[in-house]
Order: structure tokens, then sequence, then C-alpha cells
């Protein structure tokens, strides 16, 4: 799990936006997002979060994510939005299915 000011920084970083633009954007005060960047005990509010993400057209999931080590073939994203899609009770039945054939050697 990436540090979320870290992503924040790199988004605002790839647009040429200053600080003070984001803080602007965000509708916060510069002294906030300067205290991200300065004092390791700062960090956004939950509903700063989500407004960033609202503005850089990201999700909660992409803020947080790793791009290293969270990606997801577009099979495995596929086979999740599927998933998502099923019942409960048909999920369990997926999730039996794929224990029966990983125990399989």
């Amino acid at each position: 799990m990436i540090d979320p000011r870290k992503k924040i920084d790199e988004l605002r970083k790839a647009r040429g936006w200053s600080q003070s633009k984001l803080a602007r954007e965000l509708g916060i005060s510069e002294t906030a997002v300067y205290n991200w960047y300065n004092d390791s005990n700062s960090m956004p509010t939950v509903w700063t979060l989500q407004d960033a993400c609202d503005l850089f057209g990201i999700t909660m999931v992409d803020l947080f994510a790793d791009a290293e080590t969270d990606k997801l073939t577009p099979n495995e994203i596929h086979f999740l939005e599927m998933f998502r899609q099923l019942p409960p009770a048909r999920q369990e039945s997926v999730l039996a299915v794929i224990r029966s054939l990983t125990d399989e050697k």
C-alpha cells in the first residue's frame, strides 16, 4: 500500500501543479498541503482524500494501490468484475470450484 500523499504528489506533478494550485483546487489551505510534505504526522482527511480522487479522476483504491505490486491482469480484472455480480451463494460456489482446482497437483 502506498502513502496517499505520495500518490497525490505524483498526480499533482504530472499536471504541472504547484502545492498552492493543488490547495486551491481542493479548497483547502496551502499550509495544510505544505504540512503533508513536511510533517510525517500530517495526513489529509478522508474527505480531502476523496476530493483529491475526484479531482484526479481516480478511486480511493487507486489512491492507495501500489502500482508495482497491485496490478491485475485483464483476465483477473474480468473475473473479479463477473464475480462481484454474482449473489453470495454463487460466489461461494465459484470459490469452492477454484479451491478444488488449486488443490489438484
